[in-house]
């Protein structure tokens, strides 16, 4: 990360850690996310949706496992001056969310998947639907969060580029069923938001799925910036504010 003298322009790397997780082992995953913490080159780290059990694996039994890995993350997040964007179920009383994390040395931020996917290859039973909108912040640049069949609903990114993101995350596990549909949204996404746009998808057989990956960043106009293709892979791309405030104008 670096700003200008004056402290307004930012430029931010964001990278999109399309990788597989072990599924039901929230520690082996963890330990993936802190390798890559203290170890990469870039400022914002963005992982795909449930990456920390594994989309589709049980959730039950979890909660003190996860929280503890939420935890170490958070706290590495700290001492690296780095934020890691973690899917993971959360756990509220006798609730349990699709959740993404947002861990960040301003301080941590959690969104809950509100529009569960119930049709055709997709199941979510068993999680609560979220119901208030999630951004997270790192040296004050705003991101915007959902996942990925909120990404079907316009007015929850749309509310965090009107709140002052200057990135918004869709984390997904999208078959490749889904992949038309996704190619047409997110640089709609993206240009009806003017605001950058960091996708970052699940890759290979999960839970009897095929993940199609081909997370990408785009800039305010839809344009791609970056993309990891339908192989494990980490690409990065750069947010900057003072080229978003020109798309703006």
């Amino acid at each position: 990360m670096n700003t200008s003298n004056n402290g307004v322009r930012m430029r931010v790397d964001v990278a999109l850690c399309q990788l597989i997780p072990s599924p039901g082992k929230p520690e082996k995953n963890k330990d993936v996310v802190c390798d890559l913490l203290r170890k990469g080159d870039a400022d914002v780290f963005v992982f795909p949706e449930m990456f920390l059990t594994g989309y589709g694996s049980p959730c039950e039994g979890l909660s003190e496992r996860v929280e503890a890995c939420i935890g170490e993350i958070s706290d590495l997040c700290r001492m690296t001056d780095r934020a890691a964007v973690v899917g993971t179920p959360r756990y509220e009383s006798d609730l349990v969310y699709n959740s993404l994390a947002f861990l960040s040395p301003d301080g941590d931020s959690w969104y809950d998947k509100a529009h569960l996917a119930g049709f055709g290859i997709y199941a979510e039973t068993g999680f609560a639907p979220g119901s208030a909108p999630g951004m997270g912040s790192y040296h004050g640049m705003l991101f915007g969060m959902c996942i990925c069949y909120d990404i079907f609903f316009p007015e929850i990114l749309h509310g965090c580029s009107l709140s002052g993101a200057s990135v918004n995350i869709c984390s997904a596990a999208s078959a490749i069923q889904s992949k038309p549909f996704l190619d047409r949204i997110l640089p709609a996404r993206a240009l009806e938001d003017v605001t950058y746009m960091a996708y970052i998808n699940n890759v290979g057989p999960t839970n009897g799925l095929d993940m199609h990956g081909c997370s990408r960043g785009l800039d305010p106009y839809g344009d791609l910036l970056a993309e990891c293709g339908t192989v494990p892979n980490t690409v990065t791309f750069t947010v900057d504010t003072e080229n978003l405030e020109e798309a703006r104008r």
